[in-house]
């Protein structure tokens, strides 16, 4: 009954998305775009909630997407992203050619390759002004300061159940509470304690985001500076109650942009960045032995090897769409054991493995590598190489952010292979090239006076 009432409480952060809807100022010409933008922005906040409700909404897109297309038939720019993740799909698909599971491989690409083109398009047909920017962003980090507070109440309930005194909470034991994991009494709310969504990395990941997006936002005086404070604090609380060791890496690097990107000039940027890489260092001196033991993790290493020996045997072809599980590395390699799985049979055929493969590599690149060849992995890096070159030209703070935490978290897990990763980079690269308009015609513009002197008036010649 609590994980049904908390699922309920859940939906709370939606409501900043239909106050903003119903705020917003429609008008008739322009209807099909406005909605365009409104879907886009539930779509960054059901990254935040239940994988299933963000699938439904990114079909709503899609659909939003066809019409706005139909209704005003936009100007077409092609970026580099939309034609990488053409490739990308493309390339893929191809690989079916000798994949074993080509069933399997067409359900990746339909449920990998396909939102890639999706957001990649619209970032192509549509625009927007800066302040229908900052308003959907401004939107995103309220409904996160929603759902950290809904996290806290879910973990207040669960030390009154569990009988655990608040401060007594397991904190960096990587240990468990009444022989569950502790991030699903956090996280419960995400659908509840035994089907519900409790992944910490995936969950905390879009609320750093937000961390990034607020500190923009608080520069550009659009947001309160508690607002940041918030997600900031709300995140690292989080990531203490959920024993998520990427976190912690997260909440450094947002707070030292922080810093940092509100520094009047560059000379006190100069000056603060030394006296930040000097405390990191101190700290990492006297606390290095802790967070070695605490960041050790053997099953990691274990299929980082495993990989890689895979990609030595193919490094070309990979796999192949849909063929990538641990049956296929082991048969390739000659191991008989995975980890979490135990036991592979040499006579196991690949194809018996469920559709949703189960620890694949903790790395993107090498996963795409392995999967889909050495092209595969030029491909995904190219989408980071080309986001981040977007951001630089257009020094977009926020994005840059993004850009770093993707790229830690990349090294460390399969970002684009996993939903909630996936969703969201591609819903802030979407952002990030979709080109903004300057309104400089407006009707409150105040007028400028004209010029008294006789020689400077422009004449009119009559014809």
């Amino acid at each position: 009954m609590k994980d049904l009432l908390l699922t309920i409480l859940g939906c709370c952060i939606y409501i900043p998305w239909f106050a903003q809807t119903a705020r917003t100022p429609w008008k008739r010409p322009d209807w099909s775009r406005q909605w365009l933008l409104a879907m886009l922005s539930l779509t960054g906040i059901t990254i935040l909630h239940i994988p299933s409700v963000m699938y439904i909404c990114a079909g709503l897109t899609a659909l939003s997407l066809a019409v706005y297309i139909l209704c005003t038939k936009p100007a077409f720019k092609a970026t580099p992203i939309l034609i990488i993740s053409i490739a990308y799909s493309l390339w893929f698909a191809l690989s079916l050619l000798w994949s074993v599971s080509p069933r399997k491989g067409m359900i990746f690409i339909i449920d990998n390759g396909l939102p890639m083109v999706l957001f990649a398009l619209t970032a192509c047909v549509i625009r927007m002004e800066k302040e229908e920017l900052i308003t959907l962003l401004r939107t995103f980090c309220r409904a996160t300061c929603i759902f950290i507070g809904v996290a806290v109440v879910s973990w207040l309930i669960s030390c009154q159940e569990t009988h655990i005194m608040p401060w007594d909470w397991p904190v960096l034991r990587k240990t468990d509470v009444e022989n569950r994991y502790i991030y699903q009494w956090v996280f419960r709310f995400l659908g509840g304690m035994t089907n519900g969504y409790a992944h910490p990395s995936y969950n905390l990941l879009p609320v750093f985001m937000a961390g990034g997006i607020a500190t923009w936002l608080r520069k550009e005086q659009k947001e309160p500076a508690p607002v940041w404070w918030i997600i900031w604090s709300g995140g690292l609380l989080l990531t203490l109650l959920t024993e998520s060791r990427m976190g912690i890496i997260y909440s450094g690097i947002l707070l030292s942009g922080y810093i940092l990107y509100l520094m009047p000039s560059r000379r006190w940027r100069i000056g603060a960045t030394a006296v930040i890489i000097l405390a990191g260092i101190i700290g990492m001196a006297a606390t290095g032995d802790f967070w070695r033991q605490y960041g050790q993790d053997d099953i990691r290493h274990s299929l980082y090897s495993d990989t890689w020996a895979y990609i030595q045997k193919k490094p070309l072809t990979g796999a192949g769409a849909g063929a990538l599980n641990p049956i296929e590395i082991c048969h390739t390699i000659g191991k008989e054991y995975w980890p979490h799985v135990g036991y592979i049979a040499p006579e196991r055929e690949v194809t018996d493995w469920p559709v949703k493969t189960r620890m694949l590599p903790h790395n993107q690149w090498l996963a795409d590598w392995a999967h889909g060849g050495l092209l595969a992995a030029i491909l995904s890096a190219a989408l980071f190489i080309f986001t981040a070159i977007r951001c630089l030209r257009t020094r977009n703070y926020w994005g840059g952010i993004a850009w770093v935490i993707f790229v830690i978290f990349s090294v460390l897990e399969p970002t684009l292979y996993i939903g909630k990763g996936l969703y969201l980079f591609c819903w802030l690269y979407c952002l990030a090239y979709t080109p903004l308009i300057y309104q400089t015609d407006r009707a409150d513009t105040p007028v400028q006076p004209l010029p008294t002197d006789a020689s400077t008036v422009p004449t009119q010649t009559v014809r």
